[in-house]
């Protein structure tokens, strides 16, 4: 095997084949195949927290924390052309996550991360852009990328986001859907408006029957909506919806957080949304306020979906703001 060019130069030769592929075919990419292992990886320096990962089926691994929030669920495709993940957790991990990295490659000279897809903008799933888009053609939304482009603030984390530099933004964007193909693994990427951000995508690796849904799709747990960048809680209904009309129904799903699971799980998350909406709709049609809806709560079925960042107060008041 020839050895790859330097860095600048295979970013820029991923770039004009990314881009041949997209102007005739709609589609961007090249092949993929990978691991069949399951096994499990650690890493345990500063700071103190362990990621890992294990096979979910396929060619399709998952990294995350597994003793403390390192950020996103990242989805890995690794094979003979390399590595694509989807997502890459909070600032700060980069290491951990090149040590997991380094642990899928399947041979010597196969295994440099060429692709790297953010499903939204988001800095615990997009953190570490400017670290790896040197070197990786880096893909989103376009909606993400416009807003990684300038500084946003997040008053619900009392947050301000600096902008993403030039090398971490993305290379290249889409509307509506698109495909990477990556030795042999057609990722569709589809979007899906105004549900957790207005720039949400899901990846879905078709062969390995797995699909990537980021935040669309909190596992178990009552989600956070954006409300300042476009999310809201009947675009998220709407999102599931369509996800759970648009894809088999025995695939296995990485949520943007909590475990790897299934179609069952996230008819669940479906059926939490609509209920606990209809709840806050109903008492916002009667004309109370969100203070006093808060106080009269959700049916306590629905308590173990807190947790210590969306409360379910804080759960209503979203609902409450999206209506």
């Amino acid at each position: 095997m020839k050895n790859l060019p330097p860095v600048k130069s295979r970013k820029n030769n991923l770039i004009q084949a990314f881009a041949v592929g997209a102007l005739f075919a709609n589609s961007m990419g090249i092949a993929f195949a990978g691991t069949s292992a399951d096994h499990e990886h650690t890493h345990t320096s500063e700071p103190s927290i362990t990621i890992g990962h294990k096979v979910v089926n396929g060619n399709v691994s998952v990294i995350m924390g597994l003793d403390g929030f390192a950020g996103g669920n990242v989805g890995v495709s690794s094979g003979p052309d390399g590595l694509l993940i989807v997502d890459d957790m909070l600032p700060g991990f980069e290491h951990k996550l090149e040590d997991v990295l380094d642990t899928l490659k399947t041979c010597q000279d196969c295994g440099d991360l060429k692709y790297l897809i953010n499903t939204h903008w988001h800095f615990d799933h997009a953190g570490n852009n400017e670290h790896f888009g040197d070197d990786t053609v880096l893909i989103a939304h376009e909606s993400a990328r416009a807003l990684m482009a300038v500084e946003q603030n997040i008053k619900a984390l009392n947050m301000a986001v600096p902008a993403t530099k030039k090398g971490g933004l993305p290379d290249f964007t889409f509307v509506k859907k698109s495909s990477v193909h990556f030795n042999g693994e057609e990722i569709e990427l589809m979007h899906f408006p105004n549900s957790h951000t207005s720039g949400d995508i899901a990846a879905y690796f078709k062969q390995s029957k797995v699909l990537h849904l980021g935040d669309l799709f909190f596992n178990g747990m009552f989600p956070f909506i954006d409300l300042e960048h476009g999310g809201n809680v009947k675009g998220m209904i709407k999102s599931i919806k369509t996800v759970l009309e648009s894809y088999p129904a025995d695939i296995k799903i990485i949520p943007g957080h909590g475990a790897v699971t299934d179609m069952k799980q996230l008819r669940s998350f479906l059926q939490m949304l609509e209920e606990t909406t209809k709840v806050v709709q109903k008492a916002k049609n009667a004309g109370i306020n969100l203070q006093a809806i808060q106080k009269q709560g959700l049916n306590e079925r629905w308590d173990s979906w807190a947790w210590p960042f969306i409360s379910t107060e804080t759960w209503i008041a979203q609902v409450y703001k999206s209506l």
